[in-house]
């Protein structure tokens, strides 16, 4: 019996004419839902002289409703006392799971999710896996913590599956390395750029070979940071495993993942609603032009998120995929803070940093940008070296610099800083990018 190529191929490969009449259809209940339950969006959409019969298409929708951000959750919280900053839409004497955002830009928000919001999104796990070759009776390491909002949803996609599930933390290298070793899974959800790192230098002091210690693992999903060429050639040629990229927010459970012809990462549109708008002007913008992406969750019993501001800059391909699924691909390319102005290039620190992988002395992704003005002349950057380099720092300030000017074009200035000084404002991956002085 041949086996089948989707996990859900109705919903994979439907039409995009009924993708359109399925978002919309689904919008209409869950904006009805948000304007009479949801404090903070029935506030707003009443401020804003809009209601939810005024919507007639996903047009009206993106053209006549206000956007929401995390301030805006986070100063309702502490105006309000609500701890869920006017966003949920359950009954306080309802039964439910709280989970809480990851407080990477803020204090956490809490979250609630109900056990239909968790086989919903076990859907878009199930959907995934199978891309990445999980089949029924397979077993999985998970590498994830519990406290954030996709936990429990994956932990019901491996029961629909009927997988054997590994549960480790997500920056425990020595566990993982002794589950590899012992319990030999197929596959792992989800590595870091942390635990990457932390994996290699364990196996390093142990003594261990990277390749044998891989032997059983098949495919690797990668998340909590863009994919860069360095970090996928680790995983592919060192480990010899197939790496799959994961993006998105757990705080929805809306993910991106890439398929297996590793051409962007499709969201699942039969779930959420995605807009690419400029974010200065919110005026939407074309498929292949950058944009925030503005999430609107379709099928959540719990949060309002109706226009979510993701403070993601990307873009959309909307031709259809060779591997026949229907929904579109995205690119992430960074933060909307994180963008820089040179000589009227837009740099993301994501293309400097996969630069600076180029580099033995760099490869680390230690740095941050030196933003002197709103729009600069020269790419100013402070940079961390790799702790066991003791040649010729001005050698090595030559090599990249050259380097990186070459690949962008630009002036280059490169100034050269204790490692301790980086990290002590966040680990590698959660450094803030941009070091602003213009203000």
């Amino acid at each position: 019996m041949e086996e089948k190529r989707y996990w859900n191929p109705q919903a994979e490969t439907m039409s995009v004419e009924k993708i359109r009449r399925l978002q919309f259809e689904r919008l209409k209940y869950q904006i009805n839902r948000a304007y009479a339950l949801s404090p903070l969006v029935g506030n707003l959409w009443k401020r804003t002289g809009v209601k939810p019969e005024d919507i007639k298409s996903l047009e009206d929708f993106t053209k006549r409703t206000p956007t929401i951000n995390k301030d805006m959750v986070r100063l309702y919280r502490e105006g309000t006392g609500d701890p869920n900053g006017g966003m949920s839409m359950l009954p306080p004497d309802g039964r439910f799971w709280i989970n809480s955002s990851s407080g990477t830009t803020g204090a956490p928000t809490f979250l609630p999710i109900t056990e239909r919001d968790i086989e919903i999104f076990a859907e878009s796990y199930c959907r995934f896996f199978w891309i990445c070759g999980v089949r029924p009776g397979d077993t999985i390491l998970i590498a994830m913590a519990m406290f954030l909002r996709g936990s429990r949803p994956l932990y019901k996609a491996c029961e629909k599956m009927g997988l054997n599930a590994i549960l480790t933390d997500m920056l425990d290298a020595p566990r993982i390395i002794h589950s590899l070793r012992h319990v030999k899974p197929k596959f792992m959800v989800f590595l870091t750029p942390p635990l990457q790192q932390g994996i290699r230098d364990e196996l390093v002091r142990l003594g261990f070979d990277p390749r044998q210690t891989f032997a059983s693992m098949k495919s690797v999903i990668f998340a909590g940071d863009k994919l860069t060429p360095k970090a996928r050639t680790i995983i592919e040629k060192e480990w010899d495993c197939e790496a799959f990229e994961l993006s998105g927010t757990a705080d929805l459970n809306y993910f991106f993942s890439e398929c297996e012809l590793h051409d962007g990462l499709h969201g699942w549109d039969d779930m959420f609603f995605l807009e690419i708008v400029d974010p200065k002007t919110d005026q939407p913008v074309g498929p292949g032009e950058r944009g925030e992406f503005i999430f609107t969750s379709l099928r959540d019993e719990s949060l309002a998120f109706i226009r979510w501001r993701s403070e993601d800059i990307g873009y959309v391909n909307t031709e259809p995929c060779p591997c026949g699924r229907t929904h579109a691909r995205t690119y992430f390319l960074g933060r909307v803070g994180y963008e820089v102005n040179i000589k009227g290039k837009s740099l993301f620190p994501g293309e400097i940093h996969e630069s600076l992988e180029d580099y033995p002395e760099t490869d680390h992704g230690l740095f941050q940008i030196i933003k002197y003005a709103a729009k600069m002349d020269t790419l100013k950057l402070k940079i961390g070296l790799r702790s066991n380099q003791s040649g010729n720092h001005d050698e090595i300030k030559r090599t990249v610099s050259a380097g990186l000017e070459k690949k962008f074009a630009l002036p280059v200035e490169i100034e050269f800083v204790p490692n301790a000084e980086l990290l002590a404002i966040g680990p590698p991956h959660k450094i803030p990018r941009i070091d602003d002085r213009s203000k």
